[in-house]
Formats: C-alpha cells, structure tokens, sequence
C-alpha cells in the first residue's frame, strides 16, 4: 500500500506526495540532482523525524504515525541500512568535561572517530573514575563543514588533547538524556554483553544494545499533540502533516519538568499517583507561546515559556474558542469553578 508523504522546507508545507517515489521525484527536481539520491534521506526522515539539511534549507518529510512505526520496525528487524544506528562511545573527563557541557549546551561538536550519521543515537560512557554510561545523544549533523566547527575549547581539561582534535572531522550532536545510575557501570554492562572495555566506538546490538536503552526510556513528553494546524489548510487535508515541524527542544523541557515537576498544572493530574509505575514521569509540555510565533534562533526559556500538562488540558489548550484560544489560567479556573 502506498505511504502519502509531505515534504516540509524550513517550516513551511512544501509538497503532498501520494508515495515515495513521487517524493523523491520532487524532491529531485526540486534540488536538481538525481532521484536515486533522495530515497534514503526521505526514508531515514519520515521513519525517525530526521531533518534533511541542504545548504541552509532545511526538510523534513511526514506519514501518519502508524505508517512510520511500520516501516521502524521493519527496517530495524532486517537491520536495513536506513534503520538508525546505535553506538557507544567513550569520554574521559580528564580530557573534556562532557558534564559542564551538557550543563551549558544543548548541542555539541564531537570528533567525529566514525562515519556518523544524521538521526544516529549515541550512548556516552564516561571513563575515569566514574565508568558508567551516562549520556544520550542524537546526531543532527554527521560531518560539520570544517569552517562551522565550534572547539568548545572551555570544556577541554587537555589543552595538549585539544590542539591535535583540531585537524580532524567533526560531527554535531544534541544531548537528549542524563542519567546516574550503577546498573550502566562497566561491570553491569559486562554482565550484558560488553566484552573488554569502552574504547573507540561500537555499534550497540543485540542484548548489550537493549540493556542500554531500558535506562534512557522515560517518557518527557512522547505522544504530545501538535500545536495549531493553520487556519489557511484546506479541508480535509491531514492535519499530521505539522506534527513535528517546529523542533522541541528536549533540554528544555526537560528544565521545565524539574522545575515544576510531573504534574499536570492546570488540574494536577499526577499520572504515576494515579496509574502506578506505567504512569512514572509521563506528562505533556506545553509551549505558553505558540510554536508558529517562535522564530528562528529563539532561545527557550524552561520556566516563562513551557509548563507541564496532561494531555487533556493540552488538548483543550489547543481548541479554540469563539475564534480565541483559553489561557492557561481561564483553563484552569474552569477547573476549579466546576470542582
């Protein structure tokens, strides 16, 4: 059956394709190289939500939710070549202070010690005194052009080290997860398929792979619904199409959910109070300023810009009203009129 498909360009809807081979006809065309180039960015893109960077244009490309779990698990059952990959790799604090920069960046430069890809996950294990996995990365740019590179001399300990990283390729990752935690130390991760030590980097597989990953798993704000869909798109047309365009900053609400904590601020809704474990740390963040108002290079603040909500609140946060959207407080006062 065939997968329709929109392409996005810089936030904006580019293309309606009723399949993969008319996207990548378009796209083609579009960037005036050839079609067999644009099957595995589009693949790679509608499956794991990965941008497709040319030059400064960005794309993005969207299927309805369940078509792009479909296509996941298939691609990771046959261990395909557009599946995302995962690898762990290693860090040792006495050279680079990867924990002051996950504290002050949201995205990194990091050597680039093998041909990383856009969309591919890396696990970070810290070595020294600490020697556990510690970090989960995404990788948004697999090979930085040489004059973007940013050195992040700050948070190199080894100026020696740092001098001789120069003259190499770089790729550039966000954070996307912090955890502390003895199950991810070197002798759980022998006791779970790692044989040796964390060298240089391996791709993660098999039972080592999904120890891994268990631990990185909690669920910020999985399943959160789009913000407006505007008003100018004809009817009938599939609405899923915005889901995803604006990037949500994973740091961010993060910050947002230490702050306020899990619970939906509007009705108080505590998932894990009232669901149990399948409930821990399942909660909706909601932008307070619409996405499609944030410009480009807006700096997220946590606390003034985001706040934590359940998904019914966020789903009423998102219909209008008289042709205005309730506020956070005129929700919330319904609330509590009504209780």
């Amino acid at each position: 059956m065939a997968s329709p498909i929109t392409i996005i360009k810089n936030d904006e809807l580019l293309f309606e394709a009723p399949n993969i081979l008319e996207a990548a006809r378009f796209l083609a065309d579009h960037l005036n190289t050839t079609t067999s180039r644009c099957y595995d960015p589009i693949e790679r893109g509608y499956v794991y939500n990965i941008p497709y960077y040319v030059k400064q244009d960005e794309f993005r490309f969207v299927v309805p939710e369940d078509i792009s779990s479909k296509r996941r698990k298939e691609l990771e059952e046959s261990d395909h070549e557009n599946a995302r990959r995962i690898w762990l790799v290693s860090n040792n604090p006495e050279e680079f202070e990867l924990a002051r920069a996950y504290s002050e960046r949201e995205t990194l430069e990091w050597k680039r010690s093998r041909n990383f890809e856009n969309g591919d996950i890396l696990y970070i294990y810290v070595s020294g005194n600490i020697q556990q996995v510690c970090f989960k990365v995404e990788i948004i740019q697999g090979l930085v052009p040489p004059n973007e590179v940013k050195y992040n001399k700050m948070f190199w300990k080894d100026l020696k080290k740092f001098e001789e990283s120069k003259g190499g390729k770089w790729t550039r990752f966000r954070f996307l997860e912090k955890v502390d935690t003895p199950e991810l130390s070197l002798s759980k991760l022998r006791e779970h398929g790692l044989k040796g030590n964390v060298q240089g980097p391996m791709k993660l597989t098999g039972e080592l792979r999904d120890y891994i990953m268990v631990y990185f798993e909690h669920d910020l704000t999985e399943g959160y619904y789009p913000d407006e869909v505007p008003d100018n798109l004809e009817e009938g047309m599939r609405k899923t199409v915005m889901v995803n365009v604006y990037e949500r900053n994973p740091i961010a609400r993060k910050r947002c959910m230490d702050h306020y904590g899990v619970q939906c601020q509007i009705c108080d809704l505590n998932f894990e109070d009232t669901y149990g474990e399948v409930g821990k740390d399942f909660i909706h963040v909601h932008h307070i300023l619409p996405l499609h108002k944030i410009q480009r290079g807006y700096e997220v603040d946590p606390i003034r810009d985001l706040i934590p909500v359940c998904p019914n609140c966020h789903a009423m946060l998102h219909r209008k009203e008289n042709g205005d959207y309730l506020s956070i407080e005129q929700l919330r006062k319904r609330i509590l009129n009504r209780a």
